[in-house]
């Protein structure tokens, strides 16, 4: 507790504000099937209370190194953040506001859930307690592919919700997944035509994650669709959305040129969002993960890098701390190697599909290219990358290739840490 109130010394310039909420409707296979993300199981809306209760205790204990700091974005996410009834935004909204009592107009306020939990009477609570957006977390449209993962929502109701948001002057963002199990390109299609012709501004459409016990990976695995056929879909979903008028902001977001809705804050492309005060700081990427299994990126000057650090993931380890008067985390890692550092803000900046050389090496005093040549020419070759004098810019493939070119780059640290690893276990 000491170290980490130690690393918050000093109040970020700014903030972006994750706020979670743990609790998910039960489904057959569990979690949806393939969701990795900590969840336990809804029950009824006293679990909802006690929770709110808690996340204004820990809000308490952050009061002195975070109150008052001026905000980027709030994201309420989850677990099922549109679990709430309509009389709990008021109180979800006011815990944020009495941290953050001088949240603008320019404060991206977004809650995200699932289609068959939104209701006008909730959205109209949640954009009077100051919501400005929804992201919808659609996943699917087709019954057929929707059924695998036990989810109960209807295509018409995703269509009704973004309704309910223009009539209310909320934008709207849509969640689509490609590569899940028995699906098609025509399917995917379909999928993105529905939503491009509701006039959605904001779309993110990533592909399936599968890994873990989830049911997908045990026993869907054989129907998934191979890496040259998940390629294909990117590929093919990336020439529609351009041909439609949307512009790729990040790996996964799209927003529609020429909307009138302000472009996403939160979501991925905050990552992007680097400055270099004096002596290298890194001035604008703090992010507080504030509730269950949040998770916080504080960064500092050259002489302490920072810490990433997460909650605890389990509701009832996490009231305990609260419990003791204890900051709920779980774990954390501080980060003491530059090489770690550097990984983290190139990282960062490679989801938003380019890396700025100027600030990378304002912030590192490294060159980017110059510390991972190599790849960099391999990747070239391969019509991944394209160099400039200012940047380095993912093309072609090579966004989709992103999580693969990330590993790449941290191959020869990973293997220094493993063989650290086994030296202290020798």
């Amino acid at each position: 507790m000491a170290a980490r109130a130690e690393a918050l010394r000093e109040k970020p310039c700014r903030l972006n504000l994750y706020v979670a909420t743990p609790y998910c409707l039960p489904t057959n296979p569990d979690r949806c099937g393939f969701c990795l993300f900590p969840s336990e199981v809804y029950r009824g809306r006293p679990q909802l209370d006690t929770y709110l209760s808690y996340l204004q205790r820990e809000g308490e204990l952050y009061r002195p190194f975070l109150a008052g700091t001026p905000l980027t974005s709030v994201y309420f996410g989850g677990g099922t953040s549109n679990l709430y009834r309509p009389d709990q935004y008021a109180r979800l909204l006011r815990t944020v506001g009495n941290l953050f009592p001088d949240i603008d107009s320019d404060t991206e306020v977004t809650l995200e859930g699932i289609p068959q939990l939104f209701t006008l009477e909730k959205l109209a609570a949640m954009q009077a307690a100051g919501c400005t957006r929804i992201s919808i977390g659609v996943q699917q449209l087709d019954d057929e592919m929707i059924a695998m993962s036990g989810r109960k929502q209807k295509a018409s109701q995703v269509f009704e919700a973004i309704t309910w948001c223009r009539e209310l002057g909320l934008s709207v963002s849509v969640d689509l997944i490609f590569g899940w199990p028995r699906q098609t390109i025509p399917g995917m299609l379909r999928d993105l035509e529905a939503v491009v012709a509701a006039g959605v501004d904001h779309l993110t459409h990533y592909e399936l994650n599968v890994g873990g016990r989830t049911d997908f990976a045990l026993n869907r695995s054989h129907e998934l669709p191979s890496v040259e056929a998940t390629l294909d879909m990117y590929r093919t979903a990336r020439d529609f959305l351009a041909e439609h008028g949307y512009r790729q902001a990040t790996t996964y977001d799209w927003e529609r040129r020429g909307s009138h809705s302000p472009k996403l804050q939160y979501e991925e492309e905050w990552r992007r969002r680097f400055a270099s005060g004096q002596d290298g700081t890194l001035t604008s990427s703090q992010t507080w993960g504030w509730g269950f299994a949040g998770i916080s990126h504080f960064f500092g000057e050259r002489s302490d890098r920072g810490w990433t650090y997460i909650n605890h993931a389990s509701v009832a380890s996490y009231f305990r701390a609260l419990d003791a008067d204890t900051f709920p985390v779980e774990r954390g890692f501080r980060y003491t190697s530059e090489a770690d550092f550097r990984l983290t803000v190139l990282f960062q900046m490679l989801v938003s599909m380019a890396v700025d050389r100027g600030l990378y090496t304002a912030l590192t005093d490294v060159d980017v290219v110059e510390e991972f040549a190599e790849i960099w020419e391999v990747l070239a070759g391969l019509g991944w990358v394209r160099i400039t004098r200012s940047h380095v810019e993912l093309v072609g493939d090579g966004v989709f290739y992103t999580p693969l070119i990330q590993s790449l780059l941290a191959r020869d640290r990973i293997l220094e840490l493993r063989r650290t690893v086994f030296d202290r276990s020798a």
